[in-house]
């Protein structure tokens, strides 16, 4: 991975971790992030229907199929995501989630895109794998060593599944940008269209709920609009300079980053485990970075 990929995912998993953290502490739903999208469509879809040179119209079968997909699929994400929650714990869901999607990532990303990493890109890939396990999997480490909870099995189904789609969207994405050369600015504000027209039926169910919404986090809903395409758009831009099987692993360092914003900003506590999974990211992304 070429140093300007690299420093591409790295700002990304900041700004995720950031934008993370400010949707924690609003601690909202489906309205919150319906309305937080409107904030993006609203800033980067004129952006982008200037600064690209054909209209969207313009734009083949196969562009307006990636970008339906993009958009549906991480609906379908957030939605199996917040049932996984209500139906088991999140120690279990969210480590499942995020090292179960990386990991199929990856696999699509070789199967499906030719992707071929090195020897020593797959021992970086591995590493930062383990990494993100050790970080996010503490809770789940323990259950699993119970093994006697009736809701584990529903947890790791649902984490999994969760990370099913976070792999399905990321391919779409990969294919968008690596393969039919889509611009990252145009396709992610369309893809953002698409979203906010998915969840319109259930987000217009209650306008009261909406304008209270908005009243009451208005400010967080403003930072997370603007901050959350901004770290995706430099991931989909590294996707253009680096491959997939690397970029998809390597901006997990998010959580390498939402660690040590937890322990300075939430006083969450930081395990030897979490410490641990910090510096096999690290050593993993080095890895990565050595690649050409």
């Amino acid at each position: 991975m070429n140093a300007q990929a690299l420093a591409l995912v790295i700002a990304g998993a900041s700004l995720h971790a950031v934008w993370n953290l400010v949707a924690k502490r609003a601690s909202a739903g489906l309205a919150f992030v319906w309305l937080y999208g409107w904030v993006s469509l609203a800033l980067f879809l004129p952006i982008a229907l200037w600064t690209t040179h054909a209209a969207p119209l313009a734009l083949g079968l196969a562009a307006w199929i990636a970008i339906v997909a993009s958009g549906v699929l991480h609906v379908v994400y957030a939605l199996v995501l917040q049932r996984g929650y209500r139906v088991a714990d999140l120690s279990l869901v969210y480590p499942m989630a995020r090292g179960t999607g990386p990991l199929f990532a990856v696999l699509g990303a070789v199967l499906l895109l030719g992707n071929r990493p090195a020897p020593w890109g797959w021992m970086g890939i591995a590493a930062i794998l383990a990494g993100i396990f050790l970080m996010a999997g503490g809770g789940l480490l323990r259950r699993l060593g119970a093994g006697t909870d009736p809701a584990l099995a529903r947890g790791l189904g649902w984490g999994a599944l969760t990370g099913l789609f976070i792999a399905a969207y990321t391919l779409v994405d990969g294919w968008a940008i690596q393969v039919l050369g889509l611009a990252p600015l145009a396709y992610y504000a369309l893809g953002l269209a698409v979203r906010s027209a998915v969840l319109a039926p259930w987000a217009l169910r209650d306008r009261a709920g909406l304008a209270v919404e908005w009243r009451r986090n208005r400010g967080r809903i403003v930072a997370v609009g603007v901050l959350s395409p901004l770290a995706y758009l430099l991931v989909l831009t590294a996707l253009q300079l680096a491959p997939l099987a690397y970029v998809a692993p390597a901006r997990e360092v998010s959580m390498m980053i939402g660690l040590l914003l937890g322990a300075f900003w939430l006083r969450e506590r930081v395990t030897p485990a979490r410490i641990a999974g910090c510096v096999l990211m690290l050593g993993g992304v080095a890895l990565l970075a050595a690649q050409p």
